[in-house]
């Protein structure tokens, strides 16, 4: 990046608009920047600084604070820098943040930050690139590739910056190359490995939680040597593992040994259920020799019923032989009707056609009687015919003239819209122009709301998140306090359990002694004191426990005692949560407070609404001032715009204007013409449509009459001729009835004789008889019906009473007590068989579990070794004491170091050498990046703050210079081709200045343009260019002169 003109106003101690045209330099690449003290020489820097990135170039110096005090109010403050960069030339313009004294009435208002930036083409024409302070930003970075800070260090070595670098400590050097470097991503690793370490470690550590866990679901059974060891705590889990596989595989014979009584009980229930089915088979055998009796008396109570209906089925057998006579004398009666309905229809069709045709030959004749009507019509209209052409000649003049007169209106209505158009847009310019001033103001409105609104949301989600934890607290709360009151409750059981074990075992002593006192005989010794007398041996007891009801009462304590040990790790496992989750809270509570001291943590509700509500707001306002900011954004060009549309409209309404006089000429030539053509032509027939209309009556009048005499004609003779077909009709209908008639009386004749001849008295008879053919074989078939079922009853009845002669029903009841009992039996063994497998299978699962949890406590802690070293050593927990970052920058700092010294020797002529301090300092005091200097004089190292001030300056300029080069290296990609230097030559004596020049010349001999703001007079006679900065009363000013 290199700097071609830098345009100023009101800026700093420039009033004015300052132009520094940097291309007057020619070839020169290097020059001197004078002037007084307070004039203005740094603020140059500033104004390329602010052009850029919108920032000046000391810390102490803000955007807003750059406003000259010498400006008068109406001046706006802004800065423009033209230049090249890779080739191409570019434009940027910012003005920023700042108060304007109002065009109308009283008092100021706040112009917002603003910026544009352009780039010339090939031509040298300039392409807006970006048009807003955000877009400018992003497109800086883009060509730049380096922040502001950056730009700083590389472009510009400041008034006491780089002593700063030279003797500051490890810790301030690590924050000024963190800037540069951006080394963040180091510092990332190192909190990686210490998350990754604490991870592994509380892995470790849920993984013996988990071993434990499952340790305690062992099934002991009998085993007392592994119960002792599950009591423990803690346990050891060690000795454990050593006998559950002994525990196991004495399981499983136990297993065998259930399993073995469960076959032999399932064989006996077998057997019997086999005995029961057998005793079910005989007695259905009974139930169903009781069914087939009752099913032949039923039949034999239907047999007078089906004699009935065999006898039917021979009457319907003769009556279907008379079906096809009976049949065809209905069918010719059938005929015989239609016959004499179609006669009648006949003569009533013959009678409507002789009154039509009588009235038919009447309209005929009338119509015979209007021939001269229509030949008056046809010359009528042959006179219309030769009158056409005049018509259409009028009707064309008429239409022409008519829509001249239109065209006129029209070029009227043109101009007059013009006029008004030409008048709305001088005030819409107006107008614009006035919302353009007051909406440019809303651009740093817009920034403050959402900076508000980033807060805003940031407090809401950390609030929400307050919420979020405080419920998860009330749960595991009531879920701590449920399993309180369950652990006291085990409390109570677990000791009524101890108290009735005590009790047990005390009854079981006694009833032992009294068993004893049995067998005691007097001089005789006791087997328990050895005394030959005994005065009270021990009284037997009433109810005495057995070895069961101990065993019971001991596993039942045991029990309780188990699980009052996992109720309590459940419980402790609570409390951690409960921690947790208030130790979650009191950090964004203590996050919040450091924004809002009055947060109030009982008070969330309110504070949720008043957050949302103000939100809400936020982005209502927000809506409105983007609204504002993109509206002045289109203004701007829609002024523009509607200026280029002023003139061209006013161009329009002058030549719309000469077109309205012509039409006027010609509408006044064609509306003679009109009058003299109307004089030769009827008035009622002047309209070409009322012409057309008259002469379309006359045809269709004439058309109407041939029509009427052409219809008549014809209905006449179609009338007749209807006529003589009807006639012949009837006749031969009156034919065929007499035919049908003869042929029907004697098929009745016939069919009277078959009637007589199959045995029925009447037709009736018949009727009654006659069935269809389906309805015959159904009552057939319910006839052989019901002797297949009579027949199958009485077949089976006979075997199933010669089957049952000689036996007795069964006592199926008791059978099915015995499968009960030995049912309840099998079900005992199965539950014992089912726990059995049930706690072996558990016990394998766990053995497995364990097994598996070892090996990855096994593998988590010796991954746990590796990267917690790693965690410790990148965090600076070794000899030296530099972390992972530090020993990066230190490597940078090397870099730099290296560059440096090549100036640094050349102006101190051999004598000095910037090193890096590599010894740890006393106590914890953070190391590695403090620097020393090597004095070849003494051969020794001393601290940099022991150089003197002429000294110190040429060692800070070497390291800025050495840190440019660095930066710019590893930035990649980045071109700059400028350095600015300010102050420092005044403690140097000649020798030094002119190693310091040479230094100096050394840059500028690649090309990059150098200047130098000092007050030292050598300075000003060695370089033959100078930028004289004058001040004033009135502000400050600029010259370049140069040295003949």
């Amino acid at each position: 990046m290199k700097p071609l003109q830098l345009v100023m106003q009101a800026f700093g101690p420039y009033a004015g608009r300052e132009t520094i045209d940097f291309r007057s330099l020619g070839n020169r690449t290097m020059f001197v920047i004078s002037g007084k003290t307070g004039s203005g020489k740094t603020t140059i820097f500033d104004g390329i600084s602010y052009a850029i990135y919108g920032k000046a170039s000391g810390e102490d110096r803000s955007p807003t604070e750059l406003r000259s005090q010498f400006a008068s109010n109406d001046v706006i403050t802004e800065v423009e820098l033209t230049f090249s960069l890779r080739g191409r030339s570019y434009r940027i313009w910012r003005s920023p943040q700042q108060d304007k004294k109002k065009a109308r009435g009283e008092g100021y208002t706040t112009i917002n930050a603003r910026s544009e930036l352009y780039v010339y083409d090939k031509d040298g024409k300039e392409q807006l690139l970006a048009a807003n302070v955000r877009d400018v930003d992003e497109k800086i970075k883009g060509l730049i590739q380096l922040d502001a800070n950056q730009f700083r260090q590389i472009l510009m070595i400041p008034q006491g910056e780089f002593r700063k670098l030279l003797t500051s400590d490890s810790k301030d050097k690590e924050l000024i190359l963190q800037r540069l470097f951006h080394t963040e991503l180091y510092k990332t690793i190192q909190e990686k490995l210490k998350s990754e370490a604490d991870d592994l470690k509380k892995s470790v550590e849920s993984s013996m939680e988990e071993r434990i866990r499952e340790l305690l679901k062992i099934h002991f059974e009998e085993n007392e040597e592994l119960h002792s060891l599950l009591l423990e705590n803690p346990l050891r889990d060690h000795h454990i593992l050593q006998l559950l596989p002994a525990h196991i595989e004495s399981m499983e014979i136990r297993e065998k040994e259930v399993q073995l009584n469960y076959e032999s009980v399932q064989e006996k229930r077998d057997a019997l259920k086999k005995q029961l089915q057998e005793a079910e088979g005989l007695v259905n055998q009974y139930e169903l020799q009781e069914k087939l009796r009752a099913e032949k008396e039923s039949l034999l109570k239907l047999k007078p019923e089906i004699e009935s209906i065999d006898r039917g089925i021979l009457l319907a057998q003769r009556a279907s032989r008379l079906v096809p006579q009976d049949e065809y004398c209905h069918k010719l009666n059938r005929n015989l009707k239609e016959l004499k309905g179609q006669l009648a229809q006949l003569i009533e069709e013959k009678n409507e056609i002789s009154e039509k045709l009588i009235s038919a030959k009447e309209t005929f004749k009338e119509e015979k009687n209007n021939e001269n009507l229509r030949d008056d019509i046809s010359k009528k209209i042959t006179q219309l015919e030769e009158m056409e052409k005049d018509i259409d000649s009028l009707d064309m003049l008429m239409k022409d003239t008519k829509e001249m007169r239109e065209r006129y209106e029209q070029q009227q209505d043109i101009v007059q819209k013009l006029t008004e158009q030409i008048s709305f847009l001088q005030e819409g310019i107006k107008s614009r122009e006035n919302r353009l001033e007051e909406g440019e103001n809303g651009q740093a409105d817009l920034f403050q709301f959402e900076k508000s609104l980033q807060e805003n949301q940031s407090f809401l989600e950390q609030v929400n998140e307050i919420e979020k934890l405080d419920q998860k607290f009330q749960i595991v709360y009531i879920q701590e306090q449920k399993l309180k009151e369950q652990y006291r409750h085990l409390q109570r059981q677990r000791l009524d359990a101890s108290e009735t074990l005590a009790h047990l075992e005390e009854k079981w002593h006694s009833a032992q002694a009294a068993h004893l006192a049995k067998g005691l005989v007097d001089h005789a010794p006791c087997p328990v004191c050895g005394s030959e007398h005994h005065p009270h041996p021990a009284a037997s007891v009433d109810s005495l426990p057995s070895q069961e009801d101990l065993k019971v009462a001991k596993e039942k304590q045991e029990e309780l005692n188990q699980k009052e040990k996992r109720m309590s790790l459940a419980i402790a496992q609570e409390e951690t949560k409960m921690q947790g989750i208030q130790e979650q809270i009191d950090d964004f509570v203590r996050k919040i407070r450091e924004k809002k001291s009055d947060f109030n943590r009982n008070e969330i509700d309110d504070t949720l609404s008043q957050v949302k509500s103000e939100i809400e707001a936020l982005k209502s306002t927000m809506a409105e001032k983007k609204s504002e900011v993109e509206q002045s954004k289109v203004m701007r060009e829609e002024v523009r715009k509607g200026r280029e549309k002023l003139e061209e409209l006013d161009g329009s309404r002058l030549k719309n204007l000469d077109k309205l006089q012509g039409l006027n000429t010609l509408f006044l030539t064609k509306d003679t013409t009109l009058q003299k053509v109307k004089e030769d032509i009827p008035y009622e027939l002047r309209s070409k449509d009322q012409f057309n209309k008259v002469l379309k009556e006359q045809k269709q009048k004439r058309e109407e009459l041939k029509t009427a005499y052409e219809r008549a004609q014809k209905q006449y003779y179609e009338l007749e001729n209807m006529y003589s077909v009807k006639e012949s009709q009837v006749s031969d209908n009156d034919t065929h009835i007499e035919k049908v008639n003869a042929e029907l009386k004697t098929e009745r004749e016939a069919f009277l004789t078959l009637l007589t001849e199959q045995g029925f008295s009447n037709y009736k008879a018949f009727q009654e008889a006659k069935k269809s053919e389906a309805e015959i074989l159904g009552l057939q078939e319910k006839v052989k019906t019901y002797g297949e079922d009579l027949r199958s009853v009485s077949d089976r009845l006979h075997d199933i009473e010669k089957h049952l002669q000689d036996k007795h029903k069964p006592d199926v009841k008791s059978i099915e007590e015995n499968i009960s009992r030995v049912t309840e039996e099998l079900k005992l063994v199965n539950d014992k068989l089912n726990k059995i497998m049930t706690n072996t299978k558990e016990n394998k699962l766990i053995l497995a579990r364990v097994t598996s949890i070892n090996e990855g406590i096994k593998h988590l802690e010796s991954r746990y070794q590796m990267v917690g070293h790693l965690a410790e050593v990148a965090r600076g927990q070794n000899a030296n004491r530099i972390t992972f970052e530090r020993y990066v920058l230190a490597s940078f700092l090397e870099d730099i170091l290296q560059v440096a010294n090549e100036r640094l020797i050349k102006m101190t002529s051999g004598r000095y050498q910037l090193i890096r301090k590599t010894d740890r300092s006393k106590g914890n005091v953070q190391s590695g990046l403090e620097l020393l200097i090597f004095d070849q004089y003494t051969g020794q190292e001393r601290h940099v703050k022991t150089l003197s001030g002429g000294e110190s300056f040429k060692a800070s300029l070497a390291l800025a210079l050495g840190l440019a080069d660095v930066v710019q290296q590893y930035a990649g990609g980045v071109s700059l081709e400028t350095m600015f230097i300010d102050e420092g030559f005044g403690t140097l004596d000649p020798e030094s200045l002119d190693h310091a020049i040479e230094a100096l010349m050394d840059i500028q001999s690649s090309g990059r343009l150098v200047g130098l703001i000092s007050h030292v007079p050598e300075l000003k006679e060695r370089i033959d260019a100078r930028l004289e900065v004058i001040s004033s009363q009135s502000g400050s000013m600029t010259e370049f002169q140069f040295l003949a």
